[in-house]
Formats: structure tokens, C-alpha cells, sequence
């Protein structure tokens, strides 16, 4: 009997020193891979290249609604009247109401200061993206603010949190696991209740540099901003100067 326990416990160290072994040469591999792939992959690079730059400030904070059903969209955010152009919601987006954009390669924006804001109040933006989530399928969320650090994404679909985080000084909202564009990109997440590294002199805060990247994980995760801007701005007829997104 004590044979048989030995062999058991034998094989059940094989198999745990296994497991250990393959998550071990999973993560090494990955690194690899990450490390190989940042200079050839155009999505990873830290610095966005666009044709043009946009004439008007990028807002800080948007959605990106899979579907091109734009009366569907609006009916779901209880929008009333005929909405406004692209150039002039970018122009209000401070302000208190939401702006809803022509499609886009099925993809549809939405704008405004209407939108929740995690550092005010997180709660508030997860019961909002999950309703929407429910009514029109795949909602993206994106903020930052250049000036403090803030910065926050989450990906939902149907109702179900696929990836969230949020910083407002600390984590006001983490769940899903971290997706591989996330570490493509460098982000940093951290847990709750975590303290933000202290810096040495010269070093950049990752908190900031989560939020220059924003707009790159927006591209990754399916629709780049600024080019959809661009395009849109395009169709209106208005032409484009030399300014970017603001913090």
C-alpha cells in the first residue's frame, strides 16, 4: 500500500514540476516573441503615424461601438433629434451630452462629456457599458488625461466584461485578464489597492505612459481614432491642420 502512495505521489510531483516547466517556457517564450515582433509589427510602436493630423482636438474619453446601426445606437443612449456632423461634436465634446458618428468600417464613435468618467465615479461607467453592451453587442471604451495620468479601457460584449482597467490614481476597476495587446504595448496595470512605483529621477511614470498609449490599443483592439476622424472630417468636407489630441 505504502508502494502504491509513493508511485501516486511520485507522479503527481512529475506532473506539477511539468505544469510549472511549460508555464515557465510559455512566459519565456512570450517575452521572445514580444521583443522580436515590436520592431516589425507597425501596431506596437509607441509613436502613432498618420497622413495628416486632425485640425480640431481628439477627445480624451470615447466609445467604439461595433455596428454600423447607427438609429439603433442612438435609440440605446436615448438620443433625441438628428444629431450633429463629426466636426461639430468634436467641437462640444467637453460638453455635458453624448454625439454619436456616421459608420466607419462598421464601427460607430460615440463622444462627450455626457459619457461616464471612471475617477468620478467607476461604478457609474460599468452599469452604462453594461447596458449598452446588452443592446448593441460590442462596446469599447477609452479615457485619458495627459495631465494627471489617468487613462482606463474596457472591452464588453453582450453584457460580459471581456477586459477592464482604470486608474484614478490608484486601480478603480480591473478585471479580465490582460490582453496580449496590452503587453505588446507595455502597458502597466496594476491590482487593487497597489502603490504606483517610486521613480528615480528621470524616469517616466508608467501611469503616464499607459495613457500616451491609449489611442494605440484603441487601433489594436479595432478602430484607430485620429484616421477615423480623419476619414469622417474628409466626408464633411473639412480639411485638416497641424493639431492632435489633447489631455
Amino acid at each position: 500500500m505504502t508502494g502504491v502512495i509513493l508511485v501516486l505521489l511520485g507522479s503527481f510531483g512529475v506532473v506539477v514540476v511539468g505544469a510549472v516547466g511549460m508555464v515557465t517556457l510559455h512566459r519565456r517564450l512570450l517575452r521572445q516573441w514580444r521583443r522580436q515582433n515590436r520592431m516589425i509589427d507597425p501596431l506596437s510602436q509607441v509613436t502613432a503615424v498618420r497622413r495628416r493630423a486632425i485640425g480640431v482636438p481628439l477627445p480624451c474619453q470615447w466609445l467604439a461601438i461595433r455596428s454600423s446601426n447607427t438609429h439603433h445606437i442612438r435609440e440605446a443612449l436615448a438620443l433625441r433629434g438628428s444629431g450633429v456632423t463629426w466636426s461639430e461634436a468634436l467641437s462640444r465634446a467637453r460638453e455635458r451630452s453624448v454625439f454619436v458618428s456616421q459608420p466607419v468600417d462598421g464601427w460607430t464613435l460615440v463622444v462627450g462629456g455626457g459619457l461616464p468618467d471612471p475617477a468620478t465615479d467607476v461604478d457609474r461607467l460599468y452599469r452604462f457599458l453594461m447596458e449598452l453592451s446588452l443592446e448593441v453587442g460590442e462596446v469599447q471604451y477609452f479615457n485619458l488625461d495627459r495631465v494627471l495620468g489617468f487613462h482606463g479601457w474596457a472591452r464588453l460584449k453582450d453584457g460580459r466584461v471581456m477586459r477592464a482597467y482604470a486608474w484614478a490614481g490608484q486601480a478603480v476597476w480591473n478585471e479580465g485578464r490582460m490582453t496580449l495587446d496590452e503587453r505588446l504595448l507595455g502597458l502597466r496595470c496594476h491590482p487593487y489597492g497597489a502603490e504606483p512605483p517610486v521613480l528615480e529621477y528621470g524616469q517616466t511614470s508608467p501611469e503616464f505612459t499607459n495613457a500616451e498609449r491609449v489611442p494605440l490599443l484603441a487601433r489594436r483592439w479595432g478602430l484607430d481614432l485620429a484616421s477615423a476622424t480623419e476619414l469622417l472630417l474628409h466626408q464633411e468636407g473639412v480639411e485638416s491642420d497641424e493639431s492632435g489630441p489633447v489631455g
